[in-house]
């Protein structure tokens, strides 16, 4: 009886073995990974508008009434730029007459 040799290497299994877990381990961390990157704009679209609240404020204080806009407040030398929404969609706006919490706002 002829004997061969051994060759070494992976069996289809072992490789079908890796590749569910590399299935499942995706299936757990995309979800994971999207639910991270809402969250994150969720935050830096509540910094942004807590920015621009402050230096309108800043402003009325200086100047007696409310900027017009953030591009006054960016011409005037209180921002250095005008933040941009974080969905890329839209601009910030100032509008005095609402409640506190709904003073800035993205405008699409």
């Amino acid at each position: 009886m002829k004997s061969y040799p051994r060759e070494s290497g992976f069996t289809l299994v072992e490789m079908l073995v890796v590749l569910f877990v590399i299935g499942i381990i995706l299936a757990i961390a995309i979800p994971n990974l999207r639910a991270a990157g809402e969250s994150a704009k969720k935050k830096a679209d509540l910094a942004n508008r807590r920015m621009i609240l402050t230096q309108a404020e800043q402003y009325y204080l200086e100047n007696g009434v409310y900027p017009k806009n953030v591009q006054v407040l960016v011409k005037d030398g209180y921002l250095h730029a005008a933040p941009t929404c974080p969905d890329g969609k839209g601009t910030y706006t100032i509008s005095p007459d609402l409640p506190l919490e709904k003073r800035v706002f993205c405008q699409k």
